[in-house]
């Protein structure tokens, strides 16, 4: 009588069972990578805003510059530079109320007492904060995904 050889191997069965079990315990590292990855957005958008300030002349209005280049909040244009927390496009000039999604954007008057800080603030989850002061220079900071200021994303520059 000839025996059958068994092959080597894996089932079909064995192999999705694997699969899923990989799947279950890879699934609460998706959130942080989601999260990660808005981030990254966020620090792209302060790269670039950083650059434009160094970009501008002293004669030049850093909000006019700022929304010339990345849009307008109000009206929002397919290419303008969008928040990655809230998908919220263009430059504001004000603080959002709390049921509007905060912008990629905002350009502050010096006279603004509220600024990112460690403290959660909702109002700047995800945006680029600039804050022109007094003496023409502008203060820009980065924010994550609950408004907290971003370790070391906070620049300050003479204009």
């Amino acid at each position: 009588m000839i025996q059958a050889r068994k092959e080597g191997g894996y089932t079909l069965t064995e192999l999705m069972i694997v699969i899923a079990v990989v799947g279950v315990l890879a699934f609460p590292e998706m959130e942080h990578v989601r999260t990660a990855a808005k981030l990254t957005g966020v620090q792209t958008n302060y790269r670039s805003v950083i650059a434009t300030i160094y970009g501008l002349q002293s004669t030049e209005d850093v909000a006019t510059k700022l929304t010339a280049l990345f849009g307008d909040s109000e009206n929002p244009e397919f290419e303008d530079m969008t928040n990655p927390i809230t998908n919220k496009m263009g430059v504001a000039t004000a603080v959002a109320f709390d049921d509007e999604s905060t912008p990629a954007v905002y350009v502050l008057d010096k006279t603004l007492t509220t600024v990112p800080s460690e403290m959660e603030q909702s109002d700047f989850k995800g945006a680029v904060v600039a804050i022109v002061q007094a003496d023409n220079s502008v203060v820009v900071y980065g924010c994550d995904e609950v408004g907290k200021l971003m370790t070391g994303f906070q620049r300050t520059i003479k204009l």
